[in-house]
């Protein structure tokens, strides 16, 4: 059995603290669409922000349909449905994150109308118990390799 002594104690707690105090990443989520990579920082702000879902409270702070609405809203402002598929929810989870606070995820698919192979084009977007969604951040994925030439 592992045991901790007080100092050990206070210094996790200590570290939490200032996580929760800084707007730095404490966690992240990225997902993959059509060349894009899509990456939902969650600072230690969100989090602090973010109520706790108490042990007696049967449901989450915030409900999964408010939840399901307004990772819509974010997801209709980053992608649009194409000729050859539609946006549709996948799933939506909770998650417990390692500061006691509880999040929802929204997964979204391209789902193509016909076959399909390869890997699916997948958004995630992050909901805080609060109600803030989590912009992500877009970046343009080079799916070419690269073309360094070997220094030999």
């Amino acid at each position: 059995m592992l045991s901790l002594t007080a100092p050990a104690i206070l210094a996790i707690l200590f570290a939490q603290v200032e996580v929760l105090a800084s707007d730095q990443a404490a966690m992240s989520y990225c997902s993959y669409a059509f060349k894009k990579q899509y990456i939902c920082k969650i600072t230690g702000s969100h989090l602090a922000k973010s109520p706790k879902w108490s042990d007696d409270a049967e449901n989450p702070p915030l409900a999964a349909k408010k939840a399901i609405d307004l990772a819509t809203k974010m997801k209709d402002s980053l992608v649009k449905d194409g000729k050859q598929y539609k946006w549709e929810l996948d799933s939506l989870e909770l998650r417990q994150t390692p500061f006691s606070r509880w999040l929802w995820v929204a997964k979204y698919q391209a789902r193509f109308q016909g076959m399909s192979t390869g890997i699916p084009h997948e958004l995630d977007i992050v909901v805080m118990m609060d109600g803030t969604v989590i912009k992500p951040e877009v970046l343009d994925v080079n799916d070419e390799p690269d073309k360094t030439p070997n220094s030999n």
